[in-house]
């Protein structure tokens, strides 16, 4: 759980990639240049003079707040429009919200997320969904290798490949992908009740696409 009242940090200067990696809660300002790829952080608006102020998406999702155009929030969500590449986007994530990115993400997208969607319009990093507890992924392109390590549950349709050494210590949840490479003793599965018509509305396709699918699981 994310610790109340946290606090702010300053710096003065430049920073470099990564920043606010897996940050839940609190406050960034930053005086100068801040480096790609960030971290799960968005810029809002400032209240320091000669700062930039950052904060955690998973607190913006929670809480809201005044971002910067061309950015977009609204009850259901928040729409990343900014075409700035993000690392571990929706960690830690329990808000019943929808997280759209139009583009693509790092590595360890909706890390230990719980609730929610979190929709991605290109391609992921490594580790997507990675011990993802609840809630939906989706990723409208590829996956880099390790989509799903140590998954406890929740969903993660992936419009195309998987990747390699996907499932790796899994112990719930499933993926829906075109192909992938699980690691034992998760495997291949075939598609059972209406699997194929819940792949076919998530990924907006029709049910002849949609049986070209394959689950992933234990």
């Amino acid at each position: 759980m994310p610790i109340e009242n946290t606090g702010s940090i300053f710096v003065e200067g430049n920073v470099g990639p990564r920043l606010g990696i897996s940050m839940v809660k609190g406050r960034v300002y930053v005086s100068g240049i801040v480096e790609q790829p960030l971290g799960n952080v968005i810029e809002i608006e400032t209240d320091r003079t000669g700062y930039r102020k950052y904060v955690s998406v998973t607190e913006i999702l929670k809480r809201g707040g005044q971002i910067l155009s061309p950015n977009v929030i609204d009850e259901k969500g928040l729409v990343l429009k900014d075409g700035l590449l993000r690392e571990t986007l929706a960690a830690r994530s329990f808000a019943d919200k929808n997280l759209r990115v139009e583009g693509d993400v790092g590595m360890s997208a909706g890390i230990l997320m719980r609730r929610g969607s979190l929709e991605i319009l290109g391609n992921a990093g490594r580790n997507t969904g990675v011990l993802l507890s609840g809630g939906e992924l989706v990723i409208r392109g590829d996956c880099d290798d390790f989509t799903a390590a140590e998954m406890r549950g929740g969903q993660i349709f992936v419009e195309g490949d998987a990747g390699n050494y996907i499932c790796a210590k899994m112990e719930g949840g499933a993926i829906y992908a075109k192909s992938g490479k699980p690691i034992p003793p998760a495997k291949m599965q075939i598609l059972k009740g209406d699997e194929t018509g819940k792949i076919a509305n998530v990924l907006k396709i029709n049910r002849i696409q949609a049986m070209a699918y394959k689950k992933f699981s234990l």
